[in-house]
């Protein structure tokens, strides 16, 4: 017969310490000894004992569980994005628990209630467009928030991110340095990310006599790309060089292009915006804008986890991001 897990009474009789000491060990005090922590660890596992994290978090009131409520997880720069704040949350003992909005702030609103329910004592937000509703929940509770994804120095909430408008001018400003004056760029919807809206003013910012500008709302998806492109080849005059502001577009539009008997980049060069995993296994591979997804969430990670064990306030920051150049863009001689 399978033998049950252990309970803290059980522990505490193993080793003869009290129930208060096996806790102080749990909870990390540092008030115990390296010999008695050894000890209690030992014999926890040999019976196969784990702390219930609510009775811990009643008698801490810790309970050393971050919230990141994302968009989607369709797309691997938000698995990256992830996976980087679980790294730098694992080093020092805490757990992340997570929730997808699908963009819709009703659905953040009813995750953010359901993940303080939980324990949740600080919340990471993609973007910086959220309802005023969810910002007075965390206010009036005192519960720390960081926007992600986005850098904007006038705002009181910290960002921790990139600046997407600068990004997207400089992403035009490269393909015009190569000669192409007449430049489509393709985009999801407006509506749904502030991120999206900071690139296409940022690309705006570019738009001169030289360099003509032809903006593209559609789907966020392959199929969105490939159903952009389509509208483009049917127009009257054809760009040189297709900005995508996602590399799952700039998909869409590789297969768009080949379906219409068109090659990369010898009729049409494409660009894309984030550096998945698969943009330089393309043919050919995708000059893309390598985002710090990974960089980004242990960032704001280790930022939060300062804040909650010494007070020390969130701050912005600013990370690098750079064009990532490969063959999918000609030079127009």
């Amino acid at each position: 017969m399978r033998k049950p897990p252990g309970r803290i009474r059980d522990v505490a009789k193993e080793t003869g310490l009290s129930i208060a000491t096996i806790s102080r060990v749990m909870n990390g005090s540092k008030s115990v000894s390296p010999k008695t922590r050894k000890r209690v660890l030992e014999a926890c596992e040999r019976l196969d004992y784990l702390p219930n994290p609510a009775a811990r978090a009643l008698s801490t009131n810790k309970s050393n569980t971050i919230a990141a409520i994302i968009p989607t997880i369709e797309h691997s720069v938000f698995a990256k994005f992830i996976a980087g704040i679980e790294q730098a949350l694992g080093t020092r003992g805490y757990s992340l628990v997570l929730a997808i909005s699908n963009g819709e702030d009703e659905e953040e609103l009813k995750a953010a209630r359901k993940l303080l329910g939980m324990g949740a004592e600080a919340f990471i937000l993609s973007g910086a467009a959220h309802s005023k509703e969810l910002l007075d929940m965390f206010l009036r509770r005192q519960v720390p928030i960081a926007f992600t994804s986005i850098w904007d120095p006038n705002l009181k909430i910290p960002t921790i991110g990139y600046d997407n408008g600068k990004l997207a001018a400089e992403a035009v400003r490269y393909l015009a340095s190569l000669g192409h004056q007449r430049i489509a760029i393709f985009h999801g919807p407006l509506k749904t990310s502030d991120r999206t809206l900071a690139r296409r003013q940022g690309a705006e910012t570019v738009n001169t006599p030289l360099v003509e500008l032809e903006f593209h709302e559609t789907e966020l998806s392959v199929s969105g790309g490939r159903v952009a492109v389509r509208e483009v080849l049917h127009g009257k005059v054809r760009p040189t060089a297709v900005l995508c502001f996602s590399d799952v577009l700039a998909l869409g539009v590789y297969f768009g292009l080949r379906e219409a008997g068109l090659e990369v980049p010898d009729d049409m060069s494409v660009m894309g915006f984030d550096n998945l995993d698969w943009a330089k296994e393309t043919h050919p591979p995708l000059t893309t804008i390598n985002l710090p997804a990974a960089e980004m969430g242990k960032a704001v990670a280790t930022q939060i986890m300062d804040h909650l064990e010494t007070g020390v306030p969130l701050h912005r920051e600013n990370l690098d991001a750079e064009i990532v150049r490969r063959s999918s863009v000609k030079e127009i001689k």
